[in-house]
Order: structure tokens, then C-alpha cells, then sequence
């Protein structure tokens, strides 16, 4: 009896020292119980506890099975026992012996915790998810859990997810410098900068030493035209680590906004020489080259754009030869619809060179690039195997030796089917007298370099043309609800949406053919209209995309349209003035 009361004495003071850190302690006072009782399984579970706190995995894993031997049916060891493996590097085998802690002790938090962890390890993350969430549900407040959660949604790119998820972290503890941060960067990368501002300000005052916080804040700062505070906080993290890649990066887009192309290059070609294959570094100076007309050098960099990133080792980057008669080329288009419609005007110098040439589009565009006859065959399911050498649409003005002085290949005519036209013409008609004025004011996507972006207000859009004659058609993919009818309030009568036109691209080139005017930021109608031969007025965001230039009112890209530029300190009256001035004559 008084050794089962030593025992039992001891075993609290080890639990005790266990919980307090006092693992020397802990292990003492077990030893002695095994001396008196050899085999005892929570001396032999403390013990392992115990290793596992000193990181020694390996003996925490031998006192832990000893303990189950002991007492199989008790969870907690099995817990203990499931993590320690976990940490040894064997999530398979911690996945198994936490599945069986679960069913032994349903509502050990704690279990549940390590098997989400282990699930991790294993790379199964539906499940992870599963466990964690089930862990909340057990405890409502457990951080890390929250935390763990938020950073996979986030890193699976489920964005609204990820951010209830650290804001809920954020309520249960206050002020966390890492949780405002991340709240921050998911914000600008939806496009919410006002709300990305104000959580960075935070994250940045409560740790000033943060140089990473400091830049997250800076690039948003650059993205809204404050670009000298955005460098005085990109200079403080540029003294500490001079020659961190992804912070000159971001430097070189900061000044980029306001048009300093010469210094942005420099930033670019800085952080190539840090890490040649920096991809956000490529993008910036294969754009910024583009943009000056320095098509030899910006095509090169244009080869590491993200669009192929995946697949690049399948293609074929060799320059091509100028007689490529009895050569099969099958080439891939790799972006966006528009992008596609834009590089398929590389295809004919193909065919020029005595090449037979099977082009591997979208499929939604595969009939109207049949009509339009720029490739011998438009097989959205061709097989790479057919070819002699595959390439990238997207690559060709590479491949094709296309240098600073080569002439621009022009837009290619695309019919459109009359049996979308004349329902469209139809309604044009019946809603009001020409001419009809398209506008589109957002197109692409948002992100945290904002480079998928392209959008000016809506209110300036209709301000604009509110003293202009004719009928409005809006043309608006993904508008936001009440938006059309914000813009209609301020233009100060009635449109005709016709932003259902964008489901369905041969109606969106029937449409695009119908317009009298279209205003527009750049996208895929922008191409499409070139496609029927018309012209658009195109309002262009800082920096440009290449195809609109750095500079000037025009672009050799898209001959007659007109280019209306954000002014360098962001600003955006002025160009719609100018807008309305020419929209009036």
C-alpha cells in the first residue's frame, strides 16, 4: 500500500514538473516509480512525454510503445505515441495510431490536433482541414488551429476562406502582428487596398523591425501612386538585406507606377543577376522592355512568363529556321482568349516559311479562327505528337527572331456569324438611334501585384460620356450588384446591358463589329474589335501592359485606337476629359 502511494505521489510530481517545464525533474520522479513499479504505464507515458518535449523523438517513441503495451486502451498514450512519430518523420504511421487515439478518446483535442498535423505531413489536406475543423469544434478558440487553417485555404488560394479565417484569429487574439499581416496581403490581393493599408499599418506599428510587414505595406502604397513613403519603407528592409530578389522586384514596380521605366529596369536587372529565375522580375522587365519598343531583349524575358511555367521544358525554344518547308508545328496557346487572338498573329509568317501549322487554341475560339484562315489546321485536341517542333503561341515573336526593327504583324480580319449579329443588331435597334457606345471599365482579376488588373472608376466612364450623343452599351464581365445602375444614375439615362454578350465569344466579336465607339480598359473585346477592323478608345492603367506602349496616344499593336494614360501621380480627371473631348468630336 505505501509503495503504491510513493508511486502515486511521484507520478503527480511528475505531472507537476511536466507541466511546468521542469523536465529533469519529471523524469526523476518517474524513474523512481519504475524502480518500484517496472512497467507502470503513466510513468513510462510521462517519460515519453518528456522526450518528446526535448525533441528526442526516437526514445519518446520507445517509451511510449512500452506504455502501450501497458495500457492499450488509453488514448491519451496513443496520442503521445502518434505525435512522437509524427516527429520522427513518419506521418503515415502517426496517422494510423492518432486515428485509433480518436476512437478511444472521441474528444481529446489534442489528438485531433496531431492527426491534423499528421495529415499535413502526409500531404492530405482535405482531411487536415477536416481535423482541424474538428478540433475547433471542440475548442472554439484554439489559435493554432485557426492558424493552420487560414494558412492552408490560403496557400490552396481559396481567398474569402482563408480571410474569415485569420480575421477570426484576429478577434480571438488581438493585435498579433503576423495575423494583421496576413488579414493585409489578402486584402490587396483582391484589390481591397484601403482595407490591406490599415491592417499593414497596424502589423508595421507593432513590429517596426519587421522588414517583410514593412514591404507587404510599401507595395500597396506604390499600387496607389504614394510611391516616396512606399520607398521609404522599401529602403528601410533594403538596408538590412540589400539584396533580397523579391524586395528590388518590388521597388522596380513601385517606380514603375510613376513611369520611371529607366530606374524599374534597373531593379529588375538587379534582382535577375540575385536569381535568374525570379519570375516576378522577368514579367516586370519583359513588360517594361516591351513597352519602350525593345522587342529583341523583351521577348527573351517574356519566355519565363507564368503562363508556361509548367510545361516549359515540353517546348521546343529554338529559334526557327527561315525556311521551315516540310516542318509540322504544332503550337499551344498558352493565356488568356484575348492573348490568344493577339499571338495568333504570328501564325501566317509560319505558313510563310513553308510550315504546316496546327494551332492548339481555347475551344471557345476555335471556329472563328477557322474563318479567319491563320493556321492549316485550328485542332483545339491536337496531339504534340504530330508536330516536328511544338512551341507556344506566345513564344513566337521569339522564336520568329522578331528584334527592335522587325515589323509588327497587324491585326487578322475575323467574320462574325450573322446568326449572332443580327439578334444583337436587333436589339441595338429597338433600345435606341446610333451611335452605340460600348464601355467596359474592369477587366482581368485582381491580385497582389495587381498585374491581371486593368480598371479606372465607372463613375469617371459615365461622367464622361454623359453630354455625348448616342446610346450606351455596357459590355461589363463580373459587374458587382448595382453597379450598372450606379453607372447609368450618373450618365443620366438608361443603358442597354449587354454584358451577358461576354459568355459567349462569337457574340462578343458579333458585338464588337456592331459598335460604333468603344471605351474601354484593355481585354479581350479590345482584340476582337481589332479582329472586325474597328478601332477602340482604350483607357490605360499604370504601368501599361506592353501592347499599349509606355509612352504616346497610339500603339503599333492596334492601329487606330486611341490611348487615354493614367496620369503619373495616379490620377485619372484629366484623362477623362480628354476622353470626353474626343468622345464629342
Amino acid at each position: 500500500m505505501a509503495t503504491n502511494q510513493q508511486s502515486q505521489q511521484a507520478l503527480e510530481s511528475a505531472v507537476r514538473c511536466l507541466q511546468t517545464g521542469d523536465l529533469a525533474s519529471a523524469d526523476r520522479f518517474c524513474r523512481s516509480v519504475l524502480l518500484r513499479q517496472p512497467g507502470e504505464a503513466n510513468a513510462l507515458h510521462v517519460l515519453g512525454a518528456v522526450r518528446l518535449r526535448q525533441n528526442d523523438p526516437e526514445n519518446a517513441i520507445r517509451f511510449l510503445t512500452q506504455a502501450r503495451k501497458s495500457a492499450p486502451a488509453n488514448g491519451e498514450i496513443l496520442a503521445n505515441l502518434g505525435a512522437a512519430h509524427r516527429a520522427s518523420g513518419s506521418p503515415d504511421e502517426a496517422v494510423e495510431i492518432l486515428e485509433e487515439a480518436i476512437l478511444l478518446a472521441p474528444e481529446n483535442s489534442s489528438a485531433h490536433f496531431n492527426l491534423a498535423n499528421a495529415y499535413v505531413d502526409a500531404g492530405k489536406t482535405d482531411l487536415a482541414l477536416t481535423a482541424y475543423r474538428h478540433v475547433i469544434d471542440l475548442v472554439p478558440d484554439h489559435l493554432a488551429a485557426h492558424g493552420t487553417v487560414a494558412e492552408i485555404l490560403r496557400d490552396a488560394g481559396n481567398t474569402d476562406a482563408a480571410l474569415e479565417e485569420f480575421e477570426t484569429l484576429d478577434r480571438l487574439a488581438p493585435d498579433n502582428p503576423d495575423t494583421l499581416n496576413a488579414i493585409g496581403v489578402l486584402h490587396a490581393g483582391r484589390g481591397a487596398l484601403e482595407k490591406a493599408e490599415l491592417h499593414l499599418r497596424k502589423a508595421v506599428a507593432l513590429a517596426p523591425d519587421n522588414h517583410e510587414f514593412a514591404a507587404n505595406l510599401a507595395n500597396v502604397l506604390a499600387k496607389t501612386f504614394r510611391t516616396d513613403e512606399a520607398l521609404s519603407f522599401y529602403s528601410g528592409a533594403l538596408d538590412d538585406t540589400p539584396d533580397d530578389p523579391d524586395l528590388l522586384c518590388n521597388i522596380g514596380n513601385a517606380v514603375s507606377h510613376r513611369g520611371d521605366n529607366i530606374g524599374a529596369a534597373e531593379k529588375y536587372r538587379r534582382a535577375l543577376e540575385l536569381d535568374p529565375d525570379h519570375v516576378d522580375a522577368h514579367a516586370g522587365l519583359a513588360n517594361n522592355l516591351l513597352a519602350n519598343g525593345q522587342f529583341g531583349e523583351g521577348w527573351t524575358h517574356f519566355l519565363r512568363r507564368t503562363s508556361v511555367l509548367a510545361f516549359a521544358s515540353q517546348l521546343d525554344r529554338t529559334p526557327l529556321a527561315s525556311d521551315l518547308s516540310g516542318t509540322r508545328v504544332v503550337v499551344f496557346a498558352d493565356q488568356g482568349l484575348g492573348d490568344q487572338v493577339f499571338f495568333a498573329r504570328y501564325l501566317p509568317e509560319l505558313r510563310a516559311r513553308g510550315a504546316h501549322v496546327t494551332f492548339r487554341p481555347d475551344p471557345r475560339i476555335a471556329g472563328m479562327l477557322r474563318r479567319a484562315d491563320v493556321a492549316d489546321d485550328i485542332a483545339p485536341e491536337a496531339n504534340p505528337t504530330d508536330g516536328d517542333r511544338i512551341v507556344s503561341a506566345g513564344d513566337l515573336p521569339y522564336l520568329l527572331n522578331c528584334g527592335d526593327d522587325s515589323p509588327l504583324p497587324p491585326p487578322f480580319e475575323i467574320d462574325s456569324l450573322p446568326a449572332h449579329e443580327d439578334p444583337l443588331r436587333a436589339r441595338l435597334a429597338a433600345f435606341g438611334p446610333g451611335p452605340w457606345i460600348g464601355v467596359t471599365w474592369r477587366a482581368g482579376t485582381p491580385n497582389m501585384r495587381q498585374a491581371l488588373l486593368k480598371e479606372a472608376p465607372a463613375s469617371l466612364f459615365a461622367s464622361a460620356l454623359r453630354d455625348v450623343e448616342g446610346s450606351v452599351i455596357v459590355i461589363q464581365r463580373g459587374a458587382a450588384e448595382g453597379e450598372t445602375d450606379r453607372f447609368a444614375t450618373v450618365l443620366g439615362r438608361p443603358v442597354l446591358d449587354l454584358s451577358s454578350a461576354n459568355e459567349d465569344i462569337e457574340d462578343l466579336l458579333a458585338l464588337s463589329g456592331l459598335l460604333d465607339r468603344y471605351v474601354s480598359v484593355s481585354n479581350t473585346m479590345t482584340h476582337l474589335r481589332a479582329a472586325r477592323l474597328k478601332s477602340s478608345d482604350v483607357i490605360v492603367p499604370r504601368p501599361a501592359e506592353y501592347r499599349w506602349m509606355n509612352a504616346g496616344d497610339s500603339s503599333p499593336w492596334f492601329p487606330g485606337s486611341r490611348i487615354y494614360r493614367q496620369m503619373t501621380d495616379g490620377t485619372w480627371p484629366p484623362v477623362f476629359d480628354a476622353l470626353s473631348v474626343s468622345l464629342k468630336e
